[in-house]
């Protein structure tokens, strides 16, 4: 008996899961490589404002990683007004 093959939004989802982890991984690479000690120690929160940024662009369906971080890094070193 043969197997039905499966719905085509079933077909791509491992390679673009992998896809966005591989992006992820770079783009906070990238960020976190241009952030010096000292701006680590003075903002302990930093590196989850970067993750927030990385993952917004990434469901918004950025696909460069370099412009995924530096756009992050702008969010991430710009004071919290509120």
């Amino acid at each position: 008996m043969k197997k039905k093959p499966a719905p085509w939004w079933r077909r791509n989802r491992k390679g673009e899961t992998a896809r966005r982890v591989v992006l992820y991984s770079r783009a906070y690479q990238l960020v976190w490589e241009q952030i010096s000690p000292d701006q680590k120690r003075a903002h302990p929160n930093i590196s989850l404002r970067i993750h927030a940024s990385i993952r917004r662009q990434l469901n918004e369906g950025a696909k460069d990683a370099k412009g995924i971080a530096l756009a992050a890094l702008k969010d991430a070193l710009v004071p919290q007004t509120q």
